[in-house]
């Protein structure tokens, strides 16, 4: 029996046979051409192919995933399309009289090797999309067909999976996916959790484990090969337990968020993509309580336009079809970044520059979103969330711009809904004067994760205090009642959407407070409503 660590993806359980996908992509070698008019009339004829198949494979994604992941493959064209990228393309076939398919590769090593050596973990991610291109293109530049070998369920072992070979997985052949290479923030990694597949990465894998038995432990972490019949025997009745929990949990489907004494309390999600809303609404979410807006803002080399912007809030609240949508505005900084920003490196950046006040050092970019917010307002139910909130003057210069931009929309004939506004309550400054700041706002969005560190003076992603980070801590509950006895004198309500709010052993304490609605990660949805209606 083996077991390895790696780094979770998507935290369940599988257990079955290890299918090893060979890379199958020896290095070229450097080829020389004589004709170098044919080499380039050959690579732009492949280019011209190869992005027909990404439009193609967009169209399909855009059905299982939604048009936010889908966006994946029509990046990946624009990609091939890059000046710097096509231009040593063929800068390399016309100086140096090599073959088009060396010329690719070498041009994917280059930029593949630049971006996986910067700091920046997004960036890193990346360096997968650069290879994936090049491969398209070198496959269809030698006539290479990749057929799928997968014939039963299998664990499927990689080197590294892009977006691509992930989007045409047959998911119902897949038990699990295990890489050496990858990251939580990589296409591939955001595929994987979308289509509920057990994942880990960061695994030394090995050829000679092809059809082996194995287990996924995502809860940990861990690849587990040739499990011995102990071992093997406490996951399979731990994966016994998972299933009948799912089964337990679907049965709750059709049945409303209420307590046993039938009081409502609506179940929102937090979602970073339109596949997550899309899970979000099949699994009967009351509404959105958090976009992350700021995951728009990271991949390319400038803020998203306002129409940019617009054209996912709306795909967003017609997923939803009436129910509530909250956009909370760029939460960008700490680890979030965009290169473009040119943000200062900051000893710590959770207590630094970052969320609004970046937004209120950088108008612009603030006032195109709150543009685009508004005007998706016209086709559903939208409200907008303010993050890092500390003090009155904050909420105020916010609610003044958002004032300016609703009458500039307005005067020029602008279709506009109404558009409820309320704020983060995620640092002590805000809970402790949010009877001051709730006379800007329609509603409150407690953020416990930040809230907890922050009070607690303990990173929340640093183990060594692990210890110390704990949003049951008295400190912490107590300003969360006191946040929400000062919101309803207020008439304001108060919707918890840290992580707290999808720890089961916490809902009926919540509930007691007072706090009016729920908002997690749209897997936890169903457990939440379980607890609820367990609830007096």
């Amino acid at each position: 029996m083996i077991t390895i660590s790696g780094q979770s993806i998507h935290k369940r359980l599988a257990i079955g046979k290890i299918l090893f996908m060979q890379a199958d992509r020896p290095e070229l070698c450097r080829a020389t051409a004589e004709d170098a008019d044919a080499e380039l009339a050959a690579y732009r004829d492949a280019k011209a192919e190869v992005i027909g198949q990404l439009h193609e494979l967009y169209k399909k994604a855009v059905d299982k995933v939604g048009e936010l992941l889908a966006h994946t493959f029509e990046i990946h064209a624009m990609m091939i399309e890059d000046e710097a990228y096509s231009g040593m393309v063929e800068s390399m076939i016309r100086n140096e009289h090599v073959t088009a398919a060396y010329a690719v590769a070498a041009t994917g090593r280059h930029y593949a090797q630049m971006l996986a050596q910067m700091e920046d973990p997004f960036f890193q991610a990346r360096s997968a999309d650069i290879r994936e291109i090049s491969d398209r293109l070198t496959d269809q530049l030698l006539g290479n067909h990749r057929e799928s070998a997968i014939s039963e369920p299998v664990i499927l072992m990689a080197e590294e999976l892009g977006p691509g070979e992930t989007m045409q997985l047959d998911a119902s052949l897949i038990l699990g996916l295990v890489t050496h290479r990858g990251s939580e923030n990589s296409h591939a990694a955001i595929l994987a959790r979308t289509m509920n597949l057990p994942a880990i990465t960061g695994v030394a894998i090995r050829e000679e484990w092809n059809g082996c038995t194995a287990v996924i432990d995502g809860e940990h972490g861990l690849l587990i090969v040739d499990p011995d019949a102990e071992t093997l025997a406490v996951y399979e009745d731990k994966l016994r337990t998972e299933r009948a929990k799912d089964e337990e949990l679907a049965a709750l489907l059709p049945l409303p968020s209420e307590t046993k004494s039938g009081v409502r309390v609506p179940l929102l999600c937090n979602v970073s993509c339109a596949a997550d809303a899309a899970l979000a609404a099949e699994l009967g979410a009351d509404g959105i309580g958090l976009f992350r807006s700021e995951f728009l803002c990271l991949g390319g080399s400038e803020y998203p336009t306002e129409e940019e912007q617009l054209a996912a809030y709306r795909n967003i609240v017609a997923t939803m079809q009436g129910r509530p949508v909250t956009i909370r505005t760029f939460d960008l900084g700490a680890d979030k970044r965009a290169e473009y920003m040119h943000l200062p490196e900051e000893r710590n950046p959770d207590l630094g520059f970052r969320a609004i006040r970046i937004s209120l050092a950088e108008e612009e970019p603030f006032r195109a979103q709150l543009r685009a917010i508004l005007r998706a307002s016209a086709f559903g139910t939208v409200r907008v969330l303010y993050p890092m909130i500390s003090a009155e003057w904050e909420i105020r210069r916010v609610d003044e711009m958002f004032r300016e931009e609703r009458e500039r929309l307005l005067q020029a004939g602008v279709a506009l809904g109404e558009v409820e506004r309320g704020i983060m309550i995620e640092t002590p400054a805000a809970a402790i004067v949010c009877d001051r700041l709730a006379g800007y706002v329609d509603f409150f969005s407690i953020g416990t994760n930040d809230l907890t560190q922050y009070v607690l003076a303990a990173d929340r992603q640093n183990y060594a205090v692990a210890p110390y980070y704990d949003p049951h801590h008295e400190a912490v509950t107590r300003l969360i009642a006191h946040v929400v006895r000062e919101a309803r004198e207020k008439d304001v309500s108060v919707c918890v959407c840290g992580e707290l709010a999808a720890d089961v052993t916490a809902t009926a304490e919540l509930l007691r407070m007072g706090v009016d609605s729920l908002s997690v990660a749209p897997n936890s949805l169903l457990a939440v409503k379980k607890a609820v209606r367990e609830c007096e």
